[in-house]
């Protein structure tokens, strides 16, 4: 199979420090990459286009999702791969993601590694609501509840995957309706991938695409008031959406699960 023409994707936002930690090997990909700058107050834009990206800036910070749909629309690639700033990638990767990515019409995500080399769990069991408790209070529970990581020569099918680095073929992303902008932030990598399924699209984690991710969430990491008002704010609006996740799967009788 041909590989299909890909763009991937970057929204930033004061991220000059992270481009240059995992980007420095842009101009190797040998694909198109956009970056859409959410009114960073740093030189995030210049250093984007210093580093080979096609640079959209933005006046105002118009969140993750309503970027993501600015540079979907800037490019007319045969697959969308969107990789957050802190996220290295590689040549070969992208021709992986991209290729099962319109081969499966299906979300291909790579198994995300910290950067000891230990896996992340990028890969998630649907999000019901005590799953999401288990997790964030750091549960034991929480690895064989709704956790999921995909060794070497394992392409293992989920529920969805975090947003820091998914391929998504242009006819999917086009059909569900691209990225929720009423998300800001948080939730919308959740929501993507549940509307993506409704539609028959399944969401995969590619386990011989491994590429190192720099984790930091605001909300696990520290006690910022801005990012807890994003992440409650999104929660309810997801919670609103899917109701039947703040029950029990066996109660619901594993819907979607």
């Amino acid at each position: 199979m041909t590989t299909p023409k890909s763009a991937l994707i970057t929204v930033a936002h004061n991220s000059a420090a992270d481009l240059e930690r995992h980007w420095s090997g842009a101009r190797e990909l040998g694909v198109e990459w956009i970056v859409v700058d959410n009114a960073s107050t740093d030189d995030s834009a210049s250093v984007a286009e210093r580093l080979g990206a096609t640079v959209i800036r933005l006046d105002r910070n118009s969140g993750f999702s309503a970027a993501n749909n600015i540079a979907a629309e800037a490019t007319d690639a045969d697959c969308l791969i969107f990789v957050n700033p802190d996220v290295s990638c590689d040549a070969e990767g992208v021709r992986v993601l991209a290729t099962e990515a319109k081969l499966q019409h299906a979300l291909v995500a790579p198994q995300l590694l910290n950067g000891d080399g230990s896996t992340q769990e990028n890969g998630r069991r649907m999000p019901y609501l005590y799953r999401k408790l288990l997790h964030f209070f750091g549960s034991r529970l929480s690895h064989a509840e709704y956790e999921v990581v995909a060794d070497p020569g394992v392409i293992a099918q989920v529920s969805w995957v975090i947003g820091a680095a998914v391929a998504i073929p242009r006819s999917v992303f086009r059909e569900i309706g691209g990225w929720d902008s009423t998300f800001f932030i948080y939730y919308e990598d959740s929501d993507i991938c549940i509307r993506a399924r409704r539609a028959g699209y399944r969401t995969l984690l590619h386990g011989d695409v491994r590429w190192t991710h720099g984790w930091a969430r605001a909300t696990r990491r520290s006690l910022s008031w801005r990012a807890w008002k994003f992440e409650l704010a999104s929660a309810l609006k997801f919670y609103a959406r899917y109701p039947r996740l703040l029950l029990h799967p066996r109660v619901t009788r594993g819907w979607l699960d």
